[in-house]
C-alpha cells in the first residue's frame, strides 16, 4: 500500500501552490483532469468538475467517492505562505491540505486502486467538485441529475477523522435589507434610520427559538454575521443590509424557517437558496449498514458539505478534522491520508450490499 500513500501525499503537496479559491478552480482542475488522464484514468470535465467512472460489473450498484478541490481564502494570521508552505516530513502543510485536500487525494488513491485491482464489489464513480465552500451552483448542485443517474449511493470526502457522519445541518442564508429615508444627521426627525430598524429585527432574529429539536443535530443554529449601512458619517441611511447564517435541522424545511422569520420582522429576507437542506443517512442504506458492521464511530456533523446537494443515500466521511478548516497554518498528517485511505478501501470491499 505504500505506493498509494506516497502517490497521494506528493499529489496533495503538489495541488497546495495551485490557487483554487471558489469559482477560481480551472488551473487546479486542468492540472487534476492531465494528473488523472497521465495515471490511465479518463478524466471528464463538467466546468471545473471532474469525474471518472469504473465499472466492475454491469449488474452492481455503483458508490460515488466525492470531495471538493476548492478552497477558502487564506486568513491573514498565518505564519508562513499558505500557497507555498514549508516542507515536513510527518506533516502537509498549506491552504485546503485539511480541507479538503486530504479527501480528495485519498479518494483518487481509493479509485486507482480498485481500478488497479481489477475488482470491487460496487461500480465506482470519482467526483471532483469546485465551488463547494461557497455553495456555488456550478459546483455538485449542477450535476444533480447527471450523479441520480450515475450513482446509487455516496461517500462525501471532508475531514472528519475518518468517523462516519450520518447527519449534518442544512445551510440557509438569507440577506436582510431595511429601508428607510435619509435626512442630515443634525435633523433626525425629518428622516427614518434604516440601521436602526435593522437593528430592532437584528435583536429580535438573535432572540429567536424554533421549538422543534432534533435527536440527531439539536436545535437549529441561527446567527446575524454582516451588516452595511451609510454613506457618510453626516448622513441617514436609508438602507441598511445584513447577513443571516443558519444552520437548520430535519425537523424545518428552509421555506419554513424563511417564512417564520419573514413574519417577525420588517426587514426584507430572501434566501441565497433554498435547496441546502440538512441530511441524514438512512438506516436501511448499505453505507449505515457498513458503518455498523464494521463498528465505526457513527457521529452527527455541524458543518455542510457537498452532501446537501444530493438524492442519493450519503454519508460524510473523509481525513483531517474539521476544527483545523479555515484557519491559519492549516495542516493534515500524512499518516492521516494513509489511514483514510486504508479505511476507504476496508469500507468498500467490506460493502453490505
Amino acid at each position: 500500500m505504500e505506493q498509494y500513500y506516497d502517490l497521494a501525499t506528493d499529489l496533495l503537496q503538489s495541488l497546495i501552490p495551485i490557487r483554487a479559491y471558489s469559482f477560481e478552480e480551472a488551473s487546479r482542475a486542468d492540472y487534476l483532469t492531465k494528473w488523472l488522464e497521465a495515471h490511465g484514468v479518463k478524466a471528464n470535465r463538467a466546468g471545473n468538475n471532474i469525474w471518472a467512472k469504473e465499472v466492475f460489473d454491469a449488474g452492481a450498484p455503483t458508490l460515488m467517492l466525492c470531495a471538493h478541490i476548492d478552497t477558502v481564502p487564506a486568513c491573514g494570521a498565518y505564519t508562513f505562505d499558505a500557497l507555498n508552505p514549508p516542507l515536513e516530513k510527518d506533516r502537509i502543510l498549506g491552504l485546503g491540505s485539511n480541507d479538503d485536500g486530504g479527501s480528495v487525494v485519498s479518494m483518487i488513491a481509493t479509485f486507482l486502486y480498485f481500478k488497479q485491482q481489477g475488482r470491487c464489489p460496487v461500480n465506482l464513480l470519482l467526483l471532483l467538485s469546485c465551488e463547494e465552500e461557497r455553495s456555488g451552483t456550478g459546483g455538485t448542485w449542477s450535476l444533480r441529475e447527471f450523479i441520480k443517474a450515475n450513482a446509487d449511493f455516496a461517500i462525501v470526502g471532508e475531514p472528519t477523522m475518518m468517523q462516519a457522519n450520518i447527519a449534518e445541518c442544512g445551510l440557509l442564508v438569507l440577506d436582510g435589507t431595511s429601508t428607510g429615508k435619509s435626512a442630515h444627521a443634525a435633523r433626525p426627525a425629518e428622516g427614518e434610520n434604516a440601521l436602526y430598524k435593522a437593528l430592532r429585527d437584528i435583536d429580535i432574529l438573535r432572540n429567536t427559538k424554533f421549538d422543534r429539536i432534533s435527536p440527531a443535530l439539536g436545535a437549529v443554529k441561527l446567527m446575524v454575521t454582516q451588516i452595511s449601512a451609510g454613506s457618510a458619517h453626516n448622513v441617514i441611511p436609508d438602507k441598511c443590509t445584513f447577513v443571516v447564517d443558519i444552520r437548520p435541522n430535519e425537523l424545518y424545511s428552509n421555506k419554513e424557517i424563511l417564512d417564520i422569520l419573514q413574519s417577525r420582522v420588517g426587514s426584507t429576507l430572501t434566501a441565497r437558496s433554498l435547496a441546502n437542506r440538512a441530511s441524514a443517512t438512512p438506516t436501511h442504506s448499505p453505507l449505515y449498514r457498513t458503518a455498523q458492521k464494521l463498528g465505526m464511530e457513527m457521529v452527527n456533523s455541524p458543518t455542510t458539505s457537498d452532501w446537501m446537494e444530493l438524492t442519493i443515500d450519503a454519508m460524510k466521511m473523509g481525513p483531517g478534522d474539521s476544527r483545523r478548516s479555515h484557519k491559519a497554518d492549516e495542516f493534515i498528517f500524512k499518516s492521516e491520508i494513509a489511514a483514510g485511505i486504508d479505511t476507504y478501501i476496508n469500507f468498500i470491499e467490506n460493502i453490505q450490499l
